[in-house]
């Protein structure tokens, strides 16, 4: 996620592993209003018909119900096998994984969170979060 944030002019501060009291993993900061993202990691779904269900814990949505700025969920796709998570080469690292990320929506992910090919997270992922906090920020959208 930092390296992602970074390479599109943004920051990423992570949570403390102690101080992760509202299901948050970090903080992509823009100038006028910040994104709270949640990180899952997962080997255990299968990215059916272009479709990947993440069931949610009660106690994340009340957090992420109440919070006054937008909540990304972020879910990575990893391979089963921890060693084939990353390529390692000379000139770079490359991970083997697909990462799915949206806006936590609390009219309608009540119990999971479905995400689809649209969702698939980018550079562009990144300014779209921005543009997001900033209609909320300008009241143009809640």
């Amino acid at each position: 996620m930092r390296t992602l944030c970074a390479h599109v002019g943004a920051s990423f501060t992570e949570t403390s592993i102690d101080e992760d009291v509202m299901a948050i993993d970090g903080t992509v900061d823009f100038a006028r209003m910040p994104v709270r993202v949640q990180i899952k990691c997962t080997s255990q779904f299968s990215v059916a018909g272009n479709r990947l269900t993440l069931p949610l814990e009660l106690s994340w949505v009340e957090k992420w119900t109440i919070s006054d700025t937008p909540v990304i969920v972020v879910v990575v796709k990893v391979p089963s096998d921890i060693p084939g998570w990353l390529d390692y080469d000379v000139a770079f690292t490359r991970p083997n994984t697909v990462a799915f990320g949206r806006r936590f929506d609390a009219a309608t992910d009540v119990t999971s969170m479905v995400f689809t090919s649209s969702d698939r997270l980018t550079g562009e992922s990144i300014h779209d979060w921005r543009d997001l906090a900033y209609d909320i920020a300008d009241g143009v959208v809640t």
